[in-house]
């Protein structure tokens, strides 16, 4: 086989029919046969590409391909790396491994080193370009981390801090645990409270509230009355108990 003409395509070395026919001692038509008896096994953009109209046209205005395609040709057959051995594998002859090895070793080995990063500036680039890659995954890492927490809710301690919170609200503003208020609305306020809290963040029940959002809901708890009807009962009952004693 004479000096081998390179075929690129898109950056990507391929062979012509023609070329393979000639490495692997036979002629185009055989190859054309193989290809026709076998075609299941071959996959257009893997083991081949097929140009025709627009980009055979643009194919053949590339001065380096003027000898590749004939000047009346309407379509074109390219072979990839792995289309080389399926042909070679049918052919099945001693000669057609020794070039498909010899191809492999040379004409397309030299694509494989020339798309390898050659000069400082490019090596640079491509560690430039794994450390993006690298902080891209950490990040959905964490946003996964994140996600998968919020969907368990609130930590036991952090819900037990907001459970506390909404303690001593209750009782500060029936006026302690021991008041008559607190003794006959406590329950309602403490239902009132969570039930609030638990419509404002969208839950069942506040220890599902998303971990994300526990600063949120302790400024809720910092800022959270009971409704103006409960308000009065409150102040009523204890205004009562006031009047009992003086009494």
């Amino acid at each position: 086989m004479n000096k081998l003409q390179i075929t690129e395509l898109n950056g990507q070395r391929v062979l012509t029919t023609q070329q393979i026919a000639e490495g692997y001692g036979t002629d185009s038509a055989s190859i054309t046969k193989n290809f026709n008896n076998n075609k299941s096994r071959f996959c257009e953009g893997k083991h081949f590409f097929l140009l025709k109209g627009a980009d055979l046209k643009d194919f053949k205005s590339n001065i380096q391909n003027l000898d590749t395609v004939g000047k009346f040709a309407n379509q074109l057959y390219l072979w990839t790396e792995k289309g080389a051995l399926l042909h070679a594998k049918s052919l099945g002859t001693d000669e057609a491994w020794d070039m498909y090895d010899i191809l492999v070793d040379t004409y397309f080995k030299v694509q494989e080193e020339k798309q390898l990063p050659q000069t400082p500036e490019q090596q640079i680039a491509l560690l430039a370009q794994g450390n993006v890659n690298l902080n891209k995954k950490v990040e959905q890492i964490e946003n996964s981390v994140l996600d998968l927490t919020d969907r368990f809710g609130l930590p036991s301690n952090k819900a037990k801090i907001l459970q506390k919170k909404v303690a001593s609200k209750v009782y500060m503003f029936t006026g302690g645990k021991y008041s008559n208020a607190h003794k006959k609305l406590g329950a309602k306020v403490f239902r009132e409270f969570y039930k609030d809290l638990n419509n404002r963040f969208d839950v069942v029940k506040y220890s599902d509230i998303p971990l994300s959002r526990y600063d949120e809901a302790t400024e809720y708890l910092d800022m959270w009355q009971p409704s103006f009807n409960t308000t009065l009962e409150i102040h009523g009952l204890n205004s009562q108990t006031s009047f009992d004693f003086e009494a």
